[in-house]
């Protein structure tokens, strides 16, 4: 891995270590510049190297100069205060000020933002738009419409694990109380369009007799299904083989989010 290594990679690694000693591999760097491991490898092995969004957040985190970084001119630190033990500012003391600053106690260890631009940089963010959905009469066809403008960010590592792909997947937000305890009314839930074969006791969002629904979908023998609701005052509803053109497929549920039981809806 070192032959190949680009050399603003080696750089920063360089730099890391001086400024942080315990810093010995991708693992460790990652965690100090809050990103996954496999960014950091990707710097390694790319032609192009550390990214312009790297080379700022090793400069913000690390005080290691973004310049020098990417061709070595220059002084390596920003600033001199980073290294440990310098103006009598501890390492551990640095990390526990930016751990403080970046996750404030008073706020719940939480990072509030308002506007995308207010999050650190990171390659493997991707931007979910939530959504409404109508059917079409006319055409037989979904027609999606954005429903608010502020989209919500996902590590694409999230959706490698599920063998999703973001551009598939919707938020929409849940109309009802048919699905309690699994899902509460105005809860999140992400919607993969491309899952539209059946898989059985899995969970969708369908559109039966006019009406957008969600419902956990039981094969039966012959072709026809069960539709579901986890909430038992809400009875199940056979659907027969001869009445399944009336059941439109939109998606797998792959995830959901809410309050639920704590209340708020």
């Amino acid at each position: 891995m070192e032959k190949t290594m680009h050399e603003s990679a080696r750089r920063l690694f360089e730099a890391a270590r001086k400024v942080r000693p315990e810093i010995e591999g991708p693992a460790d760097l990652a965690r100090a510049l809050n990103q996954s491991e496999q960014v950091i490898n990707n710097w390694s092995r790319r032609k192009t190297g550390v990214s312009k969004e790297g080379r700022l957040l090793a400069q913000k985190l690390l005080g290691v100069s973004a310049t020098w970084i990417e061709d070595g001119t220059g002084s390596m630190l920003a600033a001199e205060g980073h290294i440990s033990g310098q103006h009598g500012v501890s390492d551990k003391g640095q990390r526990d000020d930016l751990i403080s600053r970046l996750l404030p106690a008073e706020k719940g260890n939480v990072v509030a933002w308002e506007r995308p631009e207010d999050l650190e940089p990171d390659e493997n963010r991707v931007w979910i738009d939530r959504y409404d959905y109508h059917f079409s009469a006319g055409t037989g066809l979904i027609q999606w419409e954005i429903r608010q403008k502020k989209a919500l960010p996902f590590d694409i590592g999230f959706f490698k694990s599920l063998g999703s792909k973001p551009k598939d997947c919707k938020l929409l937000t849940v109309r009802g109380d048919s699905m309690e305890p699994f899902l509460f009314n105005r809860d999140m839930m992400m919607v993969d369009s491309s899952r539209v074969n059946v898989r059985d006791g899995q969970v969708y969002a369908i559109y039966f007799e006019d009406e957008p629904l969600v419902k956990q979908i039981f094969k039966q023998v012959g072709g026809g299904i069960v539709l579901h609701s986890y909430n038992a005052k809400y009875p199940d509803r056979l659907v027969p083989p001869a009445s399944m053109e009336l059941i439109k497929i939109i998606g797998e549920v792959i995830y959901r989010s809410g309050s639920a039981m704590a209340g708020g809806n």
